[in-house]
């Protein structure tokens, strides 16, 4: 988002405030209409979007408004108009619910906005929120400065409806991902509606109600579970939600993204716009360059966009990303490839970063149990190349994970992270997997390995169920004999490389 120029800064701090606002004094709205903000000076407080200090360092400073609906409904919030010029309006929005306890204490962020659209050329900066709202409950309009402080003019519209679609924070990220379905989560809506509508398209520019339309009925708790199949392997889909009351429906609400469990191979350089950048990465923010800062950000004389992290200067990092679903075949022999490089305001004060890419059945901390790798780097010249193997012990969806576990530095440093390639070796080559023989199967001492086609096994590797290397052999023979006596009772993959392939065979110890 840009910041509006200086000279616009300095005229709001040398214009005087006007009478200080807090959510304690918020001006009560008790109709539609057309309010001016003057120059934003009070109190701030936001479970919406935190911080405490603007895009050039001061204190944010905001204005209150506070509305409390009689009936069920929606409320429309925004400085989208045409009394604020486009060229140098640039505002910051959230809308609040109030506390239980006390009105201003323990408040709830509804939904916030802070641009219409920052797409380069159209730099609309304005803002603009409608959001449902509850018959009696007070919601707290709060304006702040972060990117400028000067007076502007915003419109409130309250709307009662007796369909109420979900709110827009009410949904959660989709999981059970197949390489077909998924699981969609939203928080149930105002009014209870005994039933939703999910439109979902693989086309993300698709209208809403304009794809398949699936009806799911209300769930019994707080939330609602919502599952779709039947999509075209693989792809990414697009999906809104509305309330369905019987006689009436909801306005929709999203679109909201999905991303299906994908097939090796599979890369993802975060350039394609029509796959979000990300593609289903999630954790990292993303950013681009044009590779004109100094020191140089992208380094390797391109332009373009990527992920990053970074470390603290006062304590250890815990930061994770995920990468989307991937579907695997048991036995299936994983490489993931991936570049990444440290940056640092100053060039000669780069702290040291560590890296552990990991794999999980799930995007989060708890099911991220396996290291796959652990990467300690300082390079701050130029992309460097990393990687990690995991051999799959069963057919399923697995996520990998990227945490961020570097000792607090120095000095603030980020880790870039760009061309994430993730291959395979099938354990499903039918030609070599058929014609080689271990046995005995299970075992408790030996296995011997065979083949009848003359193939010349060049090495051996077994791993346990966390993808971790128990045993490796050079064998240099058209037969083989692998001793497990030393190994715990289990279950162990054990990968055979030949002059005419690889294949992977689970292999049980007693």
């Amino acid at each position: 988002m840009k910041k509006l120029l200086l000279s616009c800064l300095l005229f709001a701090v040398g214009s005087g405030a006007f009478a200080q606002g807090s959510c304690a004094t918020a001006v009560n709205i008790t109709a539609n209409g057309t309010f001016t903000a003057g120059t934003v000076n009070g109190t701030y407080s936001n479970p919406c979007l935190g911080g405490t200090t603007t895009s050039t360092g001061a204190a944010i400073k905001a204005r209150w408004w506070k509305y409390t609906p009689t009936a069920n409904g929606e409320i429309t919030v925004t400085s989208d108009l045409a009394a604020n010029p486009i060229a140098t309006t640039d505002t910051r929005l959230s809308i609040l619910k109030a506390g239980t306890t006390t009105a201003c204490t323990g408040m709830t962020c509804v939904d916030y906005n802070d641009d219409v659209d920052a797409t380069p050329g159209v730099d609309n900066y304005r803002s603009t929120v409608t959001v449902p709202v509850a018959a009696g409950t007070t919601y707290f309009i709060e304006w702040d400065n972060y990117w400028a402080s000067t007076s502007f003019t915003f419109q409130f519209t309250f709307t009662a409806a007796s369909c109420i679609r979900p709110g827009a924070l009410d949904f959660y990220r989709p999981d059970s991902y197949t390489t077909t379905s998924a699981s969609l989560y939203w928080n149930n809506a105002i009014g209870s509606p005994a039933s939703y509508d999910i439109d979902w398209s693989t086309n993300f520019t698709d209208a809403e109600g304009t794809g398949t339309i699936v009806n799911v009925p209300a769930g019994t708790t707080t939330y609602t579970q919502g599952d779709i199949s039947g999509l075209p392997e693989s792809l990414n889909f697009r999906y809104f939600v509305r309330s369905n009351c019987g006689a009436t429906q909801s306005a929709w609400q999203g679109p909201y993204y999905g991303y299906l469990a994908v097939t090796l191979p599979y890369s993802n350089d975060f350039e394609n716009a029509d796959n979000n950048y990300t593609d289903g990465f999630i954790g990292f923010s993303r950013t681009s360059t044009d590779d004109t800062a100094t020191p140089p950000i992208y380094g390797d004389g391109d332009t373009g966009n990527f992920l990053y992290t970074f470390n603290s200067t006062t304590a250890d990092s815990d930061k994770w990303g995920y990468s989307r679903a991937i579907s695997l075949a048991a036995g299936e022999v994983v490489t993931i490839n991936f570049k990444t490089r440290l940056w640092a305001p100053d060039p000669d004060a780069v702290s040291e970063m560590t890296l552990d890419v990991t794999v999980g059945d799930a995007q989060s901390t708890t099911a991220q149990t396996t290291v796959l790798n652990s990467i300690a780097t300082s390079d701050d010249t130029a992309y460097t190349d990393q990687t990690a193997e995991f051999t799959a012990p069963a057919d399923g969806v697995y996520y990998f994970g990227f945490h961020n576990n570097s000792v607090a530095g120095a000095t603030q440093t980020y880790m870039f992270i760009d061309t994430l390639d993730i291959s395979s070796v099938l354990s499903t080559n039918s030609f070599i997997s058929s014609k080689l023989r271990v046995y005995p199967n299970p075992s408790s001492n030996l296995v011997n390995i065979s083949n009848d086609v003359n193939a010349t096994i060049n090495s051996v590797e077994m791993t346990d169920l966390n993808g971790r290397v128990v045993k490796s052999l050079n064998v240099n023979a058209t037969n083989g004999q692998v001793s497990i006596a030393d190994l715990a009772t289990g279950i162990y993959m054990m990968k055979i490389k030949t002059d005419q392939g690889t294949a992977v065979k689970k292999i049980v110890k007693e």
